[in-house]
Formats: structure tokens, sequence, C-alpha cells
């Protein structure tokens, strides 16, 4: 146990250390600081989780995570956007911890299921504008996305536990996608980004589409977002989704 905790802390290190000098190089090459537009942005994502559950052994038995927690969870993200005419740096962050315990059908019957998954995800990469107009605007964006994934099942039946499984993952994934936005007014515009990735995973994406109002400080965003990770099969999870909406202010300065 205290092997998987130090190697799952290490690759979190490991991770951010990346993004932050990914980040700090790209600042450097700015001429001019305070030309940057830099903006921080908080989000409430109310999402619910999905994928599959492998407990490898004699049974080898799957289970379906969003038959266990089956209510959407609040999930809390961070991230900062610095703007320099047409480069950008971006910085993503989401932490998730949820939990419960249901009946689920497993090998045939019913078995009381008790599942944790504790993940970190983090994001850094750098975006280019190809298009810049007073209708919006449309870009590319290249980078990295980390993985921190702690991931336990208990299967019990009649109160005793009968298969006690538990994994960690660190996984880092190249990733390309395009960002924008579309404007409607002065105030009203709609966000836009999509992108996909290999490497650590065996393949992962993030959608998110949402509408926005600018004020003189900052905005504030209501949309969706997607994020999927589909892992090895000898993983204990075998993929894992987060879908739902999400709620963001941010605070230019």
């Amino acid at each position: 146990m205290k092997t998987r905790v130090a190697l799952h802390k290490s690759g979190l290190a490991g991770g951010l250390f990346f993004l932050l000098v990914l980040c700090f190089s790209t600042l450097a090459s700015a001429q001019e600081a305070d030309t940057w537009q830099n903006e921080i942005t908080i989000y409430g994502w109310y999402a619910g989780i999905d994928g599959t559950v492998n407990t490898p052994g004699a049974d080898d038995i799957s289970i379906e995570a969003s038959d266990i927690i089956e209510d959407l969870n609040m999930i809390f993200m961070g991230g900062y956007e610095g703007k320099y005419n047409k480069w950008s740096v971006l910085v993503d962050a989401v932490y998730m911890d949820v939990g419960d315990t249901a009946n689920a059908p497993v090998g045939g019957g019913i078995t009381s299921v008790n599942l944790d998954i504790q993940s970190w995800v983090l994001q850094g990469g750098v975006g280019y504008d190809l298009l810049q107009s007073t209708h919006g605007t449309f870009g590319v964006v290249g980078g990295v996305r980390y993985l921190g994934l702690d991931a336990s099942v208990n299967l019990a039946f009649d109160g005793s536990s009968v298969n006690q499984n538990s994994d960690s993952a660190n996984l880092l994934d190249g990733i390309i996608g395009i960002r924008g936005y579309v404007k409607l007014s002065d105030n009203w515009y709609l966000p836009y980004y999509a992108d996909i990735g290999t490497g650590g995973s065996e393949f992962s994406y993030q959608l998110f589409a949402a509408i926005g109002y600018r004020f003189g400080w900052g905005d504030v965003r209501l949309g969706y977002r997607l994020l999927k990770f589909e892992m090895d099969d000898d993983k204990i999870m075998q993929d894992l989704e987060m879908s739902g909406p999400v709620l963001g202010v941010g605070i230019r300065f």
C-alpha cells in the first residue's frame, strides 16, 4: 500500500513539474510580459461517473461503475489561460474523490459492491489562433494530459467480503485539439473545446461547449463537459468517463 501511494505521489509531482516547465518556458518567450492577458477560472462540475471495473482473479468479474455510483457528483476544477497575441498557454486541473455501495448483478446473482475512485487529471498545453475575427476565434492546441488514478472494489455476500481489489495508474498522454469561441454580442459568447490523446492510455478524449457572459472583471460560463480514458485490460478500471454540466467563473488580470 505504501509503495502504491508513493508511486502515485511521485507521478503526480512529475506531472505538475512538467506542466510548470511547459508554461513558464512559453511565458518566457514573450518579449513584453505586460502584454499578456491572464485569466484564472474556478469550475464546479456536476458529473456522472461511468466505466468498466475489473476484478481479476478466478471469477474475472466486470462491473459498470454507473451501477454503483448512480448519482451525479460535484467535482471541482481550476484552470489558467495566459494569452499573448495569437499564442496562449493553458493549464487545467480536475480532482475527483467518489465512492458508494450498492447491490449489483455479479456472477449471476446480486452482490453488495463497494467502489471507491480517486483521481487527478492535470493538463497543460500551448494554443495558437488560426482565425481571429469580430465573430470569434478558431485555433489549435497541443500538449499533455496526466491521469493519476486510485481505485478499489470490494464484493460482499451476506455481509462478508469475498473479493477485494485495488490498483493505481499514472498515465501521461500527448494531446491535440481545437478551441475557440463564437461571439453572439458584446457580452454573450459560445466557447468550445475538443481534443484527443494517446500514450499512457490507449485512447482519451475531451469535449466542452458552453455559453458565456463577459463582465468587466471576467466572465461566467455554463456548459457541458465530457472526459474519457480507455485503459489496458489489465487495469482495475478498463475505462473511465466523467460527464455532466459545468459552471465556471473566470477572473481576468
